[in-house]
C-alpha cells in the first residue's frame, strides 16, 4: 500500500479555517507557522502533559486564572481563553507566561460554545495543508470539505437550523447560527451524534437516499407547544450513483416556499463535493493511524508510534478488542473509530482479521470499563458487539495488553456479558490460554480420564473435593457405589488420591480433552 503524506496545518491555517471573527490572536511567542495536530481539552486532574501542537481549550478558566495553567502546557502549540482579546484584558501577565511556555494565546470573544470550536478544529487540522485552498465557486462560498461552513451557509439562507448526517444517521455537521432554536430532537441528535432508532425508520431512510429530491416528513416527535406537528425537510446526498449522506433542515409548522425547497436540493447537491472530500482526508488520517497502531501493537518503536498519534507515550495504555459476528470488519473499524471520535475518546483503532484493535490512554479500570461498556451499548443496538480490555501496560509492552485483549474477548464469548476487562475474566481467559496449549500438544496431559463412561463420575468426585456424598448425590447414586467406581479406576492407574493426577485429570475433563 502506498504512504500516506500527511501534513499538519499551521496555527495560521487553523485560525483562517475556523474564522478570524471567532479567534484572535494575543500572544504567539513561537510565531502562527507553528504544527497543530488537533485539539484538546486541558484536564486540571491529569498530570500528563497536551499533546504535541495541540490546540488546547481552557474550559473553565478565567483571563486571571490562566497563566500558571500555561506554564504546564509545554509542547502544544496554543490555548484558547473564553476572553476579550484587547491588550488590556489580556494582561502582561498572561502575555509573559505565553512567553515563558512558548505557547500561543487565543481569545475566543463569541458566544461559539465549546464543543463547536472542538469539531472546527479537529475538522480544520483533518483537512492538512489543503484547508487554505480559495473556495470553489461550484460549491458556494464554503471552503472544499468545511461542513461546519456549508451547513452554517444553509442555515443562514433557509432561515432553518440544519445538519448533515452521513448513510448511517450519524452527525457529521450541525449549524449554529444565533437566533436560530433547534427542538428537542434536534438537541439530542447534537448530544449524541446520532439520530436517534426511533426517529430514524429504515423507510425514511431508504427514501432520502435513493434520490436527491427533498422529501417533507415527520419523525413522530410530540407537537410543538402550539401543538402542531414539527415537520423536516431531507434530502440524499449523492456523488454519481453513490449515497454519501443526507442533509436535514427544520422546517417546523411553517413550510419553506417552494423556491427555498429547491434551494435546498441544490445546496444537497453541492455537499456532494464537501462530502467526498471529508471522507478522503478521513480515510488518509486513519490510514496514517492505523499503521501508526499497528506498529505500536506489534511493539515496533512503540513509544514513538504512540507519540505520533498523540498517545501518552510514558503510559500507561491498554488495548481495546471490539469484535461483531454481523458486521463486515471494515465497517465495524468506521463505525468503532467514528464513536470514539464522536466521544472525544482520545484512542487509534487499526483492523486486523475480523477484530477492531483500540490502543487508548488507561487512566484507570475503571474508565477503561466505563468505555467499553457504553461502546457495546450505543453501537449495539440491532447487533451483538463484544469488547474486551488488556492489561495496563507501558507502550512497549503493547503486545501483551493486546494478548490479553484477545484473551478476554475470548472469554467473553462464553457468557452473556459484553464487555471486559482482562482482570475481570482472568480465570476463564486462563483456561482459554490452557485449552489452545493443549490443542497444539494434544500429548501434553499424559493422563487419560479412564475407560469411556467413567468421566462424569471422575469430575464429580474432583469437584466435590473428595466428598463422597455430595458427589455420589450429584451422580443420583449411592454413596458405596461411588466409593466402589474410585477404587476400580485406583486399579487402573488413575490414583485420584494423587494431588497432581487430580489437577491434569481435571484439567483434561474440563476443557473437553
Amino acid at each position: 500500500m502506498d504512504q500516506v503524506e500527511y501534513l499538519e496545518p499551521s496555527l495560521a491555517q487553523v485560525i483562517e479555517r475556523v474564522g478570524a471573527r471567532y479567534l484572535t490572536v494575543v500572544a504567539a511567542p513561537r510565531g502562527l507557522d507553528v504544527p497543530v495536530s488537533g485539539p484538546a481539552i486541558d484536564d486540571p486532574m491529569s498530570a500528563a502533559p497536551p499533546r504535541p501542537g495541540s490546540i488546547v481549550l481552557l474550559v473553565g478558566v478565567a483571563p486571571g486564572e490562566a497563566a500558571p495553567v500555561l506554564e504546564r502546557l509545554h509542547g502544544a502549540s496554543a490555548a484558547v481563553l473564553r476572553m476579550d482579546a484587547t491588550p488590556t484584558a489580556a494582561g502582561a501577565e498572561l502575555v509573559a507566561a505565553a512567553e515563558r511556555a512558548g505557547v500561543a494565546v487565543v481569545a475566543l470573544p463569541g458566544a461559539m460554545t465549546w464543543s463547536h470550536l472542538h469539531t472546527l478544529v479537529e475538522d480544520a487540522v483533518l483537512l492538512g495543508d489543503s484547508l487554505v485552498a480559495p473556495p470553489s465557486p461550484d460549491l458556494g462560498s464554503a471552503p472544499v470539505g468545511d461542513l461546519n461552513a456549508l451547513v452554517n451557509a444553509v442555515a443562514e439562507t433557509l432561515d432553518r437550523p440544519a445538519a448533515i448526517l452521513d448513510t448511517q444517521w450519524r452527525l457529521l455537521a450541525y449549524s449554529a447560527v444565533p437566533g436560530q432554536v433547534n427542538d428537542d430532537l434536534q438537541r439530542e441528535v447534537i448530544l449524541n451524534k446520532t439520530v436517534p432508532a426511533r426517529s430514524a425508520p429504515p423507510e425514511t431512510r431508504r427514501l432520502l437516499l435513493s434520490g436527491e429530491r427533498a422529501l417533507r416528513f415527520y419523525t413522530g416527535e410530540p407537537y410543538d407547544q402550539e401543538g402542531q406537528r414539527i415537520w423536516r425537510i431531507g434530502v440524499g446526498i449523492r456523488s454519481g450513483p453513490e449515497p454519501l449522506g443526507m442533509m436535514w433542515i427544520l422546517e417546523g409548522h411553517e413550510q419553506l416556499s417552494g423556491d427555498r425547497v429547491a434551494l435546498a436540493e441544490e445546496f444537497a447537491r453541492l455537499a456532494g463535493a464537501h462530502l467526498l472530500r471529508v471522507r478522503t482526508a478521513r480515510t488518509a488520517d486513519r490510514e496514517r493511524r492505523g499503521e501508526l497502531a499497528g506498529q505500536a501493537l506489534d511493539g515496533k518503536d512503540a513509544a514513538t508510534a504512540c507519540q505520533r498519534l498523540g498517545l501518552d507515550p510514558g503510559g500507561p495504555l491498554a488495548v481495546m478488542a471490539v469484535a461483531c459476528e454481523d458486521a463486515p470488519g471494515e465497517h465495524l473499524l468506521d463505525d468503532v473509530a467514528t464513536y470514539l471520535d464522536a466521544y472525544r475518546r482520545t484512542a487509534a483503532c487499526v483492523l486486523r482479521g475480523a477484530t477492531v484493535y483500540c490502543v487508548m490512554p488507561a487512566p484507570d479500570k475503571a474508565a477503561l470499563k466505563e468505555v467499553a461498556s457504553q461502546l457495546t451499548v450505543r453501537l449495539g443496538l440491532r447487533r451483538r458487539l463484544t469488547a474486551a480490555v488488556g492489561s495496563r501496560v507501558q507502550p512497549e509492552d503493547l503486545p501483551v495488553s493486546r494478548h490479553h485483549a484477545d484473551l478476554a474477548l475470548a472469554a467473553l464469548r462464553t457468557s452473556d456479558a459484553a464487555a471486559a476487562t482482562i482482570e475481570e475474566v482472568r480465570a476463564t481467559a486462563a483456561l482459554v490460554e490452557l485449552r489452545a496449549l493443549l490443542d497444539g500438544h494434544p500429548h501434553l496431559l499424559l493422563h487419560e480420564a479412564a475407560a469411556a463412561g467413567s468421566e462424569e463420575t471422575v469430575l464429580a468426585w474432583i469437584e466435590s473435593h473428595g466428598d463422597v456424598r455430595v458427589a455420589a448425590e450429584r451422580l443420583g447414586v449411592h454413596p458405596n457405589t461411588l466409593r466402589y467406581r474410585i477404587r476400580r479406576l485406583a486399579e487402573t492407574g488413575l490414583d485420584l488420591a494423587d494431588p497432581d493426577t487430580r489437577l491434569t485429570t481435571w484439567l483434561r475433563l474440563r476443557l473437553g480433552g
